[in-house]
């Protein structure tokens, strides 16, 4: 079988569907939009993850400011669900730079892995 390459936009843009369900969700159910919320950031996260482990030697300048944005989300996520704090809005803000970091910096023509 031939390798699946994922769009980092398109995951982006698939995360930010998923963070719009969540919000749809808490209007209702709050505790469960909020579960909802932290989860839709589960495939960005695994997603980059293990690209960072598979390509570790083959890395560009770019990849350094998006590890940096993947520790903030994943320290952020970890902080609010222990209860040190209550922002949200960081990690949309975060997410945000993210999105912009891959739109002007493409690792190859495409911005495909």
């Amino acid at each position: 079988m031939g390798k699946i390459r994922i769009s980092e936009r398109k995951l982006i843009l698939f995360t930010v569907g998923l963070l719009i369900v969540a919000g749809i969700v808490r209007l209702g159910f709050y505790k469960v939009g909020v579960w909802l919320f932290y989860l839709a950031f589960v495939p960005i996260i695994l997603h980059r993850l293990r690209y960072y482990i598979r390509n570790s030697k083959n890395l560009h300048k770019a990849d350094r400011y998006r590890r940096f944005t993947l520790g903030f989300i994943i320290a952020t996520i970890i902080l609010n669900l222990l209860g040190f704090q209550d922002v949200e809005f960081v990690l949309l803000f975060v997410l945000a730079i993210d999105y912009l970091i891959v739109v002007q910096n493409p690792r190859v023509k495409g911005g495909k892995e």
